[in-house]
């Protein structure tokens, strides 16, 4: 439980942005502390991709502070990020700790698209050097437009989705370059 929880603060720290700009991030070691959150992360029963066995057990990632999202939207996304790397075996380590066998950078947009909100991401899995190894990109639309601010017509289960979408591609690709 320790371990998830932390997997998930760790997460959510990397996620947390200035509530008045979605262009810049905050330092997740200012959010996180080295502190484990004080409860479990639970697993949300929503939309559920399907998950293949463990492929990559020794993969160690390091998640950069996302850039674009609310803290709202990285949430949802966070905590499934958090426990389908964890059902891969993929580990996901603090910023600043131990360092992982990459580090993954990513950029999500949610914009006015006719009377649509469409959600564009895009990761990219570096070394050390930042050398781009790999990138995830694409999108989700969601029927009906918010407001001023596109994220809150975004639901949970959309951020659910590019979750498992970044998670099996990190997956499949780790399981490419080893064998």
């Amino acid at each position: 439980m320790r371990a998830a929880a932390l997997r998930h603060a760790v997460l959510i720290a990397c996620f947390a942005f200035s509530a008045c700009s979605t262009s810049e991030a905050l330092d997740p070691r200012a959010l996180f502390g080295g502190q484990a959150a004080s409860t479990p992360a639970q697993p949300d029963q929503g939309a559920r991709a399907t998950v293949p066995a463990v492929t990559s057990s020794s993969l160690r990632m390091e998640f950069a502070p996302v850039v674009g999202p609310t803290l709202a939207a990285a949430t949802p996304l966070s905590r499934r990020l958090s426990q389908l790397a964890a059902e891969r075996g993929i580990e996901i380590v603090a910023p600043g700790g131990m360092p992982g066998d990459f580090i993954v950078k990513g950029y999500l947009s949610a914009i006015a698209d006719g009377n649509d909100t469409l959600v564009i991401f895009v990761w990219d899995v570096v070394d050390a050097k930042g050398t781009r190894l790999h990138r995830i990109q694409g999108q989700e639309r969601i029927a009906g437009k918010a407001g001023a601010d596109p994220w809150s017509a975004v639901p949970g289960a959309t951020m659910e989705q590019i979750a498992a979408r970044t998670i099996a591609d990190i997956a499949s690709w780790s399981t490419s370059r080893s064998g």
